[in-house]
């Protein structure tokens, strides 16, 4: 039996994308190598269930990214638009360790890698959960030893609805190859640093490109390119500026 001891004992096992499977203490897990690794756990899937299981197709991964919930997908949306982001993982670890007298084991919901080599940890839990106790003392033991660690960590409940409709809609034109990079690279260089309509830039594109300028210009936004207020629905009379 294994016996903790301390803040730092706690302990992280994953899978790497060789299929080895790693165990160490928290504060020395390769983070890199669980943001390229496979799921520790599979989130179940059966009749009548309240969830809603799936597969989202990430284009930061280039491959199928498993959720369990609705609220887990809008999260993937939100992650797979960053372009801060290069890697995601879902259930990326398993995490132990004591609490008091009691041992705890922790499945983190995701694992977002950063170009600059951070990553973030990510539990993914609607309002009204943050309202039980038990919830609560599970995650507040969460942060703690992830912060033990030197590992960042965080809780997302959420966002506003509007975001998640213009990062759905910007997402029509995120396949690789749906648009050439010639055509992205010249919706932004028809942008104006000051601000262009998208109406605007779309009759600009229309004898530069191949591909629907539209498609062009939303292209360039789910790049990072152009980027615009994404608090307010998008349309043609929305305003992007290079970024």
């Amino acid at each position: 039996m294994l016996v903790f001891v301390g803040p730092s004992a706690a302990r992280a096992a994953y899978v790497t994308a060789e299929g080895r499977e790693l165990e160490a203490d928290l504060s020395a897990v390769d983070m890199s190598l669980v943001a390229h690794g496979v799921p520790v756990r599979i989130p179940p899937s059966y009749a009548g269930q309240r969830h809603y299981p799936g597969l989202f197709w990430s284009t930061t991964n280039q491959a199928h990214v498993v959720y369990e919930s609705l609220l887990e997908l809008s999260w993937l949306w939100l992650a797979d638009f960053d372009p801060c982001v290069v890697r995601l993982a879902a259930q990326p670890m398993r995490v132990t360790g004591l609490d008091g007298s009691r041992t705890r084991v922790r499945y983190p919901d995701f694992a977002a890698l950063h170009a600059d080599g951070r990553a973030l940890v990510v539990d993914v839990k609607p309002v009204d959960m943050l309202e039980d106790d038990d919830v609560r003392a599970s995650l507040a033991w969460t942060a703690r030893v992830f912060g033990d660690a030197a590992l960042a960590y965080s809780v997302w409940s959420g966002a506003p609805r509007e975001q998640l409709r213009n990062v759905r809609l910007l997402a029509s034109a995120r396949r690789p190859g749906l648009v050439a990079d010639g055509d992205v690279e010249a919706a932004v260089h028809l942008c104006s640093e000051e601000g262009t309509q998208i109406g605007h830039l779309e009759r600009q594109l229309a004898a530069e490109t191949r591909a629907p300028p539209r498609a062009a210009v939303f292209a360039a936004m789910w790049r990072g390119q152009l980027r615009c207020d994404m608090t307010r629905p998008i349309s043609a009379l929305t305003e992007v500026v290079p970024v």
